[in-house]
């Protein structure tokens, strides 16, 4: 088994062909590095270093035979749910992948979400997750598998940072209690200027749920290294 599919399609999004040249070029010459173009976090979603640490946590958790089931929140077209059911796959585990999301926040998509996120399925010839299709209060925790090993919680979506931190802590409040000990919980937009993260504070919401939440909590959080995106993680300690 290797990890080389988080630089292909679908996985990653297909390198701007100035760029391309630009590095095909390079190649010959031999200068000892390559050009990367920052990535676009509407297209992109999320950067290579963020796919090789979702790579390690999740196979790693899996590895650890860590009970439960897989579950992301806010899935979007399905980019980083690629790479989970990827895993599960590669991995042959019993695991399920659990998707929710509204479906109805479009960015700059045209088309519809929950069609887009099935075609990239399709086009990628993973099993399709299990979908949890509307808003998180209507979803969590009666949605919810019963233990739950690996979490992504992504559920941005720009608007005001209070707003976000609330639907941050209804997501954490909802999937903690769920979490075996030893289960990871990626925060995606999750940024600490303290910790020398130097990502775009694009989600503040992110860390003043987390500030709220974990103040009474054992877990520590650990900022994870993901170039122009900020995401962290923390493992569920016994209880």
């Amino acid at each position: 088994m290797n990890n080389f599919f988080v630089t292909e399609q679908p996985f990653a999004t297909q390198e701007r062909k100035l760029v391309k040249w630009l590095n095909t070029a390079l190649h010959f010459i031999r200068p000892g590095y390559r050009i990367a173009s920052p990535p676009n976090p509407v297209v992109d979603m999320n950067t290579l270093e963020q796919r090789i640490n979702y790579f390690h946590l999740l196979n790693n958790t899996i590895e650890a035979q860590i009970p439960g089931d897989i579950i992301e929140l806010g899935c979007f077209t399905g980019q980083c749910a690629l790479l989970f059911q990827k895993i599960i796959q590669l991995t042959k585990t019993d695991k399920i992948l659990h998707l929710y999301d509204s479906f109805e926040i479009k960015f700059t998509l045209q088309e519809s979400i929950e069609d887009a996120l099935r075609r990239n399925f399709a086009a990628a010839g993973l099993r399709m997750p299990v979908l949890h299709k509307g808003y998180f209060q209507d979803t969590l925790p009666s949605q919810l598998p019963a233990r739950i090993c690996f979490v992504h919680i992504d559920c941005g979506f720009g608007g005001d940072a209070l707003a976000h931190k609330e639907i941050m802590l209804q997501c954490l409040q909802a999937v903690y209690p769920r979490m075996s000990a030893g289960a990871v919980c990626v925060l995606m937009d999750y940024h600490d200027p303290l910790s020398g993260d130097v990502g775009y504070d694009v989600n503040p919401g992110v860390k003043l749920a987390c500030d709220e939440f974990f103040a009474s909590k054992p877990e520590q959080i650990v900022s994870l290294y993901g170039n122009h995106i900020s995401h962290a993680f923390f493992r569920k300690l016994a209880t």
